[in-house]
């Protein structure tokens, strides 16, 4: 074999063992690092182009997508926490979107149910502190090159300038993630973190120093402009001026006689700006008239405290009258308890029950307020009606139960006759009791037979009396003889 060929079969020889190399290296490599090393598309920026445009179906699309494929990623791969770092990151520049728009705009229903399941609620996924760290570290790396991006831009717009210090807020967020356990780490991302804060305060300050000089320059060239005006012009826009600050004078005045606060004040801030828009070469009249238009503020100040305080005392007799009127409706409802209560006993020929009912009805319509008089008219009405029904009955009932009492009263007189007969023989003892049965008869009449139980009870007062006398005469007698 000459020397060449051995050369080259020894190449082909090693060039096979290295490809061997290479495949069992390659075959050692977990499958999630392939999954993690295909995650190349930048989500985040996808979402905020979508945001941005108010593509809201671009944005579903793009979560959607995310979410499947972190579905579909193996259980603790590291593509699968990678992937739960982009939702996490996905979700809030939705919910900062949602809150911009204050509800006026709602992205979609499903991140509601991934947020009630728990979606976003997974520290299970970052047991390995480590792994953890790690997939922290690749996304500040990732921010941190598109902030060099928007900061290496020549001019920078406020639009790129906004954009910089939202990702550096996303970068202080994932150092606050990174646990206390990896110092170095953190302290390294920090001090990272710090030299972008002064890279991005340098160059809000150029920023700000540029809209200040062509600001300078704005009022350099309206002065110059100016300048350029002929005097006639001048003093004929002055005039206009004067005039204008009459008339705004004239309006606030009007408006403070009317009483009308929020116009005054409005046509109050356009006199300042009229007076302010005074050339400078007449500053002495320029103070003149910014005095006259604070005696005008004072004057609306005035009727500030003066509207406030009548809004004060409107409160203060609005709740008084309130008070009133709740007071009222408790009486109104009171009585009209109570009148219902009444008609119940009358519907049950309970007179007794609803004469006494018809007393207490009468004590609180006398505290019932006169005002309104239509309303305290009305339940008069009603109750005079009870009142009426009230003795329909009474008389009704007296219809039905006079022959009854009258005979009972009957009865009862015929015992008084007897007793006063008795009384009259000296017969003490059978009076007693027939005087005793004719007082519990009486009693036993019923209420409604009011006049004859008073006669008979006045009747009764009078045997009793009798009754005494002829005691006492019979004690006397016995002690006279007794004493003879």
């Amino acid at each position: 074999m000459d020397f060449d060929k051995f050369i080259e079969r020894d190449i082909i020889e090693f060039l096979d063992q290295e490809a061997r190399k290479t495949a069992e290296k390659v075959a050692g490599l977990r499958e999630e690092e392939f999954d993690l090393y295909e995650i190349t598309q930048d989500y985040t920026k996808e979402i905020d182009s979508a945001l941005k445009k108010r593509d809201l179906k671009k944005a579903q699309d793009v979560f959607e997508e995310v979410k499947e494929r972190y579905d579909k990623a193996t259980e603790g791969s590291l593509s699968k926490k990678r992937l739960y770092i982009i939702l996490e990151e996905l979700y809030e520049k939705i919910k900062d979107f949602e809150e911009k728009e204050k509800g006026e705009e709602t992205l979609f229903e499903k991140i509601r149910e991934y947020e009630e399941k728990g979606l976003f609620t997974k520290p299970e996924l970052f047991q390995e502190e480590s792994h953890a760290v790690s997939l922290i570290l690749s996304s500040i790396a990732r921010k941190e090159k598109e902030l060099e991006k928007l900061t290496s831009k020549k001019p920078v717009s406020s639009q790129d300038l906004k954009e910089a210090i939202k990702k550096y807020r996303e970068i202080k967020e994932l150092i606050r993630r990174m646990p206390n356990t990896h110092a170095k780490e953190k302290s390294k991302a920090y001090e990272s973190a710090l030299s972008w804060y002064y890279t991005i305060k340098k160059l809000k300050q150029e920023a700000e120093q540029k809209i200040r000089r062509e600001e300078e320059e704005k009022k350099e060239k309206e002065k110059k402009s100016g300048e350029e005006i002929p005097i006639e012009k001048k003093l004929e826009a002055v005039r206009e001026l004067k005039k204008a600050i009459v008339e705004s004078h004239t309006k606030i005045a009007e408006y403070i006689k009317n009483k009308d606060l929020a116009k005054s004040m409005e046509e109050y801030k356009h006199l300042r700006e009229l007076c302010e828009s005074f050339p400078q070469e007449m500053e002495a009249e320029k103070t003149a008239l910014l005095a006259d238009a604070l005696s005008l503020y004072e004057n609306i100040k005035k009727l500030k405290q003066h509207l406030a305080q009548r809004h004060s005392r409107e409160c203060v007799k609005k709740k008084e009258a309130e008070k009133e009127k709740n007071e009222r409706e408790e009486k109104k409802q009171e009585i009209k308890k109570k009148l219902l209560k009444i008609k119940e006993y009358l519907a049950q020929k309970r007179v007794i029950h609803a004469i006494k009912e018809y007393k207490d009805l009468r004590e609180l319509f006398k505290d019932y307020p006169d005002q309104p008089l239509e309303e305290k008219k009305e339940l008069y009405q009603e109750i005079l009606a009870t009142h009426k029904d009230i003795k329909l009955l009474e008389e009704d009932l007296k219809k039905k139960i006079i022959p009854h009492v009258k005979e009972k009263a009957g009865g009862i007189k015929k015992i008084l006759e007897e007793t006063h007969a008795l009384l009259d023989k000296g017969r003490v003892e059978e009076a007693t009791h027939k005087l005793l049965e004719a007082k519990h008869r009486t009693q036993m009449l019923p209420k409604e037979a009011f006049d004859e139980k008073y006669s008979l009870l006045k009747e009764l007062e009078k045997l009793e009396h009798k009754l005494l006398f002829v005691k006492n005469t019979q004690r006397m007698s016995i002690l006279n003889a007794t004493t003879s």
